[in-house]
């Protein structure tokens, strides 16, 4: 057992004995980290309070409105009385009469040199039981914050590993664990870093853990990239600082939009969804998914059969479609420009209050595909034949039929002008109330 160590001070007309050793804690257990602690512990409690004081005010004033006679008669005597624990002997403020202020804790330590302030303080606050006291709150709040935080069931209402993996399967498991495991193997450095800075690099070995081949988030070229930066030594700040200030100048700043590539939609509706839409769609059929409101522009769709797709209030600039068969694809309400179609083999699909502007149809034979009140002009057809397709309603310019012959098709009420017939047979085809000019 470590002996005491005794030493003495003089304090007025009385004397001081300040004990230290065994009783005194180590310095990760020291007063100032307990008040610390205290602050967190009391910032919670002051909030808690407030969400409680609309609920006391009515107490409090029938409290402060009781008459006279209904007071406890004793609480005059007893503010008489001088208190041996605190406020009055070896109270925490210097409030009070003369004797109450010398011997308030805060007028003694004061007399002390700063080394045995800090050990008497320390002493005070184990003796007091403080510590307990605050990990007593501090346990007391976890448990409140967890039980709002949980449903009637006992569920929680947040997501811990366990929901999420029961909710989205084991990938969403994998990242957690990713960064269960980078945390674990942060350094002290690291995390004063992170405590200073708000950030910190990763050595070699978390590099591995979140782009390696085993990460959910692997990938190869930055994690090389990264390592090469590590074996040159070059400072990260700087790399930093560069791309800040880069960022701030605007220079070489692009968003890259990803390829949709082998995702097939199936009753997913595209509403409101741009973006989605204005990007290449590659081997991604489309099957009972409406585009409404979605404008696309240099959006290709390559290989993505449509099958029940109708497009709505959507319109389709330098968007073509380019081997692509559809299957009941109405398109209503929705213009297309510089937009062919290529290769698009068609049943059902019909055109309705959709202008078209060189917009030609190459290799797509269509049947049962009609345009309704939907002029057009420079969208030629070559090599497409049609059957069962009308224009109705549907002038037309400069959109000569090449080597596209028509079977059961009529123009009406559709003037055109300068489309001529090249090499396209009709076979049961009708032109009526149709005037043409240079055809």
């Amino acid at each position: 057992m470590a002996r005491a160590k005794r030493s003495t001070s003089r304090v007025g007309s009385f004397e001081v004995i300040i004990i230290l050793g065994q009783l005194v804690q180590p310095a990760e257990n020291s007063w100032r980290s307990t008040v610390q602690r205290i602050k967190v512990v009391g910032a919670e409690a002051r909030r808690a309070k407030k969400r409680r004081d609309a609920l006391k005010k009515r107490l409090r004033q029938m409290i402060d409105n009781t008459p006279d006679e209904f007071q406890d008669p004793r609480k005059p005597l007893a503010m008489k009385q001088f208190n041996f624990l605190s406020p009055s002997l070896f109270s925490l403020h210097q409030e009070g009469d003369q004797l109450e202020k010398a011997m308030s804790l805060k007028h003694m330590l004061k007399q002390l040199p700063n080394k045995e302030q800090e050990a008497w303080l320390d002493f005070i606050v184990e003796a007091a039981g403080v510590t307990d006291a605050v990990d007593k709150a501090e346990k007391k709040q976890r448990e409140m914050r967890e039980e709002e935080m949980r449903g009637k069931d006992g569920v929680p209402l947040y997501f811990t590993k366990e929901n999420v993996t029961g909710l989205f399967g084991d990938v969403e498991k994998r990242k957690i664990e990713t960064f269960e495991a980078l945390d674990k193997s942060y350094t002290l450095e690291q995390k004063d870093d992170l405590e200073r800075l708000g950030y910190a690099f990763l050595n070699s070995k978390q590099l591995d853990i979140v782009y390696g081949s085993n990460s959910p988030y692997n990938k190869s070229d930055s994690l090389r990239m990264f390592k090469r930066l590590q074996r040159l030594k070059d400072d990260p700040h700087h790399l930093v600082e560069h791309d800040i200030r880069a960022l701030a100048e605007a220079k070489k700043f692009r968003v890259r939009q990803k390829d949709i590539t082998l995702s097939p939609f199936v009753l997913s509706p595209i509403t409101l969804a741009p973006a989605a839409t204005s990007q290449p769609i590659v081997l991604s059929p489309l099957v009972l998914s409406p585009i409404i409101l979605s404008p696309a522009v240099l959006g290709p769709i390559i290989l993505s059969p449509w099958v029940f797709i109708p497009l709505i209030l959507s319109p389709r600039v330098l968007s073509p479609l380019i081997l692509n068969p559809l299957v009941f694809s109405p398109i209503i309400l929705s213009p297309v420009a510089l937009h062919p179609f290529i290769l698009v083999p068609g049943v059902f699909n019909p055109v309705i209050l959709s202008p078209l502007i060189l917009s030609p149809l190459i290799l797509s034979p269509q049947v049962f595909s009609p345009l309704i009140l939907s002029p057009f002009a420079l969208s030629p057809l070559i090599l497409t034949p049609m059957a069962g397709s009308p224009l109705i309603l549907s002038p037309f310019a400069l959109s000569p039929i090449i080597y596209s012959p028509q079977f059961y098709s009529a123009v009406i009420l559709s003037p055109y002008a300068m489309s001529p017939l090249i090499e396209s047979k009709l076979v049961q085809a009708e032109v009526i109330l149709s005037p043409s000019w240079l055809s």
